[in-house]
């Protein structure tokens, strides 16, 4: 139904339609890097909203709303990266990558395997957002677990019911349950990674989140294409322990279990 949706809706954009789809996009980017860099973090989400949600014809209702999620969570998470991120170098880089995204997305055939590559991407942006605000703005653990399910869960239900999964529920609410666990645990002792000069903040969580994430959207790929076999699931298992042990012996515990 998912899909169906996402093909029927109109485009919500304010602009798109009137002007080319990458003047839109960078004139759009533009606004909400603006807002965010101006610490006008409550604007920059009302303008998100609004340029994603505003139909150029027709009234907005919960179809329209659902359908365009994926543009909601990416501009959310692109406003809150931004806000965070110190230096304005890495603003205007984020800024483009958001107009990137938006060209992309609006070209994307979503039951391929691209449709998990925008998943992966998703889940990237949500994650490095949320836990820049646990690092930086030392939002409440229980307000972020349950933005963690919910991100998860949405873009997961979204990009599997696309390629027509009848488990679709169950496999979101899975690694959606699995995600808000592992945030958990991190949040316990939530080390981040600075590059020199501070242009890039990448807290730990967020590799092994995305990683796992890659992982399991590996697994489940091969296992839909009927690729998968003892290799290479095992392979993919691997790459996940290695990560984990990477994060066990290289974080500094601080005694806070």
């Amino acid at each position: 139904m998912a899909a169906t949706i996402s093909e029927q809706a109109p485009k919500t954009s304010l602009v798109t339609g009137r002007l080319p789809l990458i003047i839109s996009s960078v004139l759009i980017a533009g606004l909400v890097g603006f807002l965010s860099r101006q610490g006008l973090v409550v604007l920059a989400l009302l303008a998100v909203v609004a340029v994603t949600l505003w139909p150029v014809r027709g009234r907005l209702s919960a179809e329209i709303v659902w359908a365009q999620a994926t543009h909601l969570i990416m501009g959310a998470s692109v406003v809150i990266i931004i806000a965070l991120m110190p230096k304005a170098l890495s603003q205007l880089a984020v800024m483009l990558l958001y107009a990137a995204w938006r060209i992309w997305h609006d070209r994307l055939v979503v039951d391929t395997d691209a449709g998990l590559v925008k998943l992966l991407l998703l889940q990237l942006a949500a994650f490095e957002a949320l836990f820049l605000m646990a690092a930086i703005w030392q939002t409440p653990r229980p307000v972020l677990l349950v933005l963690v399910w919910l991100a998860v869960y949405i873009t997961s239900y979204q990009a599997l019911t696309a390629r027509r999964e009848r488990g679709a529920g169950v496999l979101a609410a899975a690694w959606a349950l699995t995600a808000t666990e592992a945030s958990w645990i991190f949040l316990t002792w939530l080390v981040s990674y600075v590059t020199p000069g501070q242009y890039l903040i990448v807290p730990q969580p967020t590799l092994v989140l995305t990683a796992l994430a890659y992982c399991f959207g590996s697994i489940y790929s091969a296992q839909r294409s009927g690729q998968l076999n003892r290799g290479r699931l095992t392979e993919y298992l691997l790459i996940g322990f290695v990560l984990l042990a990477i994060v066990i012996a290289g974080t500094t515990w601080r005694g806070t279990l």
